[in-house]
């Protein structure tokens, strides 16, 4: 009778604990730098290695956690397979693996780290990555509203003095 009561309890447990289904979305390289340049969103590049232990490590350790998800949802999160894209392996200068490159929205590189990284080193480099993130100033939208309105009044009263 004890063994079904931990069973059942077991049972109940799990199916009433929440769990984090939540998961990175992972790009092919030109979806994701499309993506980022039309959602003006910054970019991770994890350039790995399939026969690469550590990075390995990390795509079963790291990425899944939910730390790192939760960091990675600001920015757009591209795989590059070195052995088969060498052309983006060249393009940014990689030499070992993992590499992982932080760009921002327009495809400028602000940071990167080589090797290895732990669930929180990772959510480490992420924050330090956003902070070197250019910021946008908020409400450059609404002073260029303003001087083209001011410039089609100015415009108007000029015509409306010529006839």
């Amino acid at each position: 009778m004890r063994q079904m009561s931990l069973i059942l309890l077991l049972v109940f447990s799990a199916a009433v604990l929440p769990t984090s289904s939540e998961t990175t979305r992972w790009y092919a390289y030109e979806d994701g730098m499309l993506e980022a340049g039309s959602m003006g969103k910054p970019v991770i590049l994890d350039f790995y290695a399939d026969w690469c232990p550590p990075c390995i490590a990390m795509e079963e350790g790291t990425y899944p956690d939910p730390r790192v998800v939760s960091e990675m949802k600001d920015f757009i999160a591209i795989k590059v397979d070195t052995q088969k894209r060498i052309d983006i392996e060249s393009k940014y200068g990689i030499t070992y693996y993992p590499t992982v490159v932080f760009l921002d929205s327009k495809g400028k590189e602000v940071s990167r780290h080589i090797g290895y990284l732990e669930p929180l080193e990772m959510v480490n480099e992420i924050k330090q990555s956003r902070g070197k993130l250019p910021k946008e100033t908020p409400g450059f939208e609404i002073i260029y509203l303003a001087l083209v309105f001011m410039l089609l009044l100015f415009k108007k009263k000029a015509s409306t003095r010529i006839s």
